[in-house]
């Protein structure tokens, strides 16, 4: 009997993360935008200050909606340095970022965050043990929302090509969700598995990494 695949799996634990998740992140960015525009920060100077108020108010977001049951069986975790914003369901973890332009940040120093990126534990549980990242971006021409969802397979440092295995863009629609297709292509070191959406859908996916 043919158990379910890696993409079978992605889309049922994201299925109902994908409402909540992006309600939250909508109201924090707009919430983050009103605070600077008020106070005349509209310079790109504030734009790190911006992600970073916006990454607080998703944390208490997504907390709200995880107790009105609108992020099916994820959670919060604890906040850690920075009021980092970590969900888990069960053993698979997804860390929210603020993507480096296009770029999926590298690990840096930090011992913990090189364990985190290194995957051990899906070599045990498969995809559901593995530790994503989840890259949010505002689109500068429609101001939306999106999170590009990866899985770091490895370290590498800065301006080095990232050693990922997932690449997709989450969509914002559950139907579009669940009609994703998955392709394998060897484009990356570490290979690229990325979920492509038949037709129109993928429009947009490019500028994904700009800010």
């Amino acid at each position: 009997m043919v158990g379910p695949t890696d993409k079978d799996v992605l889309v049922d634990v994201m299925r109902p993360l994908v409402p909540g998740l992006y309600d939250s992140l909508d109201q924090a960015f707009e919430l983050a935008q009103q605070h600077f525009v008020e106070f005349d920060m509209t310079d790109p100077a504030y734009q790190p200050a911006l992600h970073h108020l916006a990454r607080a108010h998703s944390r208490r977001l997504l907390i709200e909606a995880g107790a009105a049951g609108r992020l099916g069986d994820w959670q919060v975790a604890d906040p850690g340095p920075n009021v980092q914003v970590l969900l888990r369901n069960e053993s698979l973890e997804l860390r929210l970022l603020r993507p480096l332009g296009d770029e999926v940040p590298p690990p840096g120093p930090n011992r913990a965050r090189q364990a985190y990126y290194t995957n051990l534990h899906d070599n045990l549980l498969g995809i559901r043990g593995s530790r994503l990242l989840g890259l949010v971006v505002v689109d500068p021409t429609s101001g939306e929302v999106l999170v590009r969802v990866v899985r770091p397979v490895g370290t590498w440092k800065f301006r080095s090509r990232a050693k990922i295995d997932i690449d997709f863009v989450l969509p914002r629609s559950v139907h579009t969700l669940e009609s994703l297709e998955f392709i394998p292509t060897e484009d990356l070191e570490q290979g690229f598995l990325p979920f492509e959406v038949e037709g129109d859908e993928q429009e947009g996916e490019g500028d994904v990494g700009r800010e």
